[in-house]
């Protein structure tokens, strides 16, 4: 499914949630949405969920705006795994999943289809109540699946997981998506998390999108500088201090044994073939490029 929104505000009285936002979502893309409390970010949700409308402006689904006929064919393609559910503990995880099936109009084979990859059949016999969080998180995402949507909408998918229980989740997403090639636009707040995770991100602050494109576009877009990591042998350290002032570069820290600075992109080539003039001065070196929350900070 293809979204677009076109010139879209969103006001509250006198509050402006959001402000000519204009962004397309290609078909078949995972997007992730990242942004402060305060940003606009829920509303932008609310607004893909049709549970909300803009002021001004449009949102398509494929083309269809949300006061078309078509609108209510559309909603029926679009799975939510908000971030906090409900559910009644005392059902089991099959009951849980019947009862949202018959919510979404769907029958028993639709769970049968998503169960195989996110449930193992001795957790659907348990009772909910006694799920752990990762459980609650994958049958939240089962609930999303019962509609084999074309657009997935996930909110902080995992909040409260520990890191055995992102993977897992994450694992399946990758798996469904290779294999149904729907949608995805996620939020979260856990920048590092995401970005090997989505094609594309887009940055909210203060009601509008920032900056929009793949990490790479993002890089090389605001020209943010490259982080340089040099592993120094004992009593280098001056000698390689010394030599990147020399160069210009200024933001040097020192710690156990390690030099960490910012590397402007248009001195890289430079910079590194002073460094390997010095080779008994180091032992090793890496260069990267900024992380997802080292751009997030540099939009301003």
């Amino acid at each position: 499914m293809k979204i677009t929104f076109n010139e879209v505000t969103k006001r509250y009285g006198d509050v402006v949630a959001l402000e000519k936002v204009t962004l397309e979502i290609a078909h078949g893309e995972t997007f992730g949405l990242v942004g402060p409390n305060g940003s606009g970010k829920s509303t932008l949700m609310r607004l893909l969920l049709g549970i909300i409308k803009p002021t001004e402006g449009s949102v398509l689904f494929d083309g269809v705006s949300l006061d078309e006929k078509g609108w209510i064919e559309i909603r029926r393609q679009i799975g939510y795994m908000p971030e906090r559910v409900s559910f009644y503990d005392n059902l089991t995880g099959f009951e849980t999943l019947q009862h949202f099936a018959r919510i979404k109009g769907g029958g028993v084979s639709n769970i049968k289809d998503v169960l195989g990859k996110i449930l193992a059949d001795e957790a659907l016999r348990r009772r909910v109540g006694g799920y752990s969080k990762g459980m609650r998180q994958r049958i939240n995402l089962a609930q999303a699946l019962l509609n084999n949507p074309a657009l997935l909408v996930l909110d902080e998918p995992t909040s409260g997981l520990d890191p055995v229980g992102v993977r897992e989740l994450y694992g399946i997403l990758d798996e469904l998506k290779s294999v149904r090639n729907m949608t995805i636009v996620l939020s979260s707040h856990i920048l590092a998390e995401i970005e090997e995770k989505v094609q594309r991100v887009g940055i909210m602050k203060e009601g509008n999108i920032k900056a929009t494109g793949s990490l790479e576009e993002l890089y090389r877009g605001f020209n943010l500088p490259l982080r340089l990591v040099v592993m120094l042998r004992e009593d280098g350290d001056k000698r390689i201090v010394e030599l990147l002032k020399a160069e210009g570069l200024d933001n040097i820290a020192v710690k156990d044994g390690s030099l960490v600075t910012d590397l402007p992109r248009d001195k890289k080539m430079r910079v590194l073939s002073c460094i390997l003039e010095h080779k008994d001065s180091f032992s090793d070196f890496t260069v990267r490029e900024p992380s997802l929350e080292e751009v997030f900070f540099g939009i301003h």
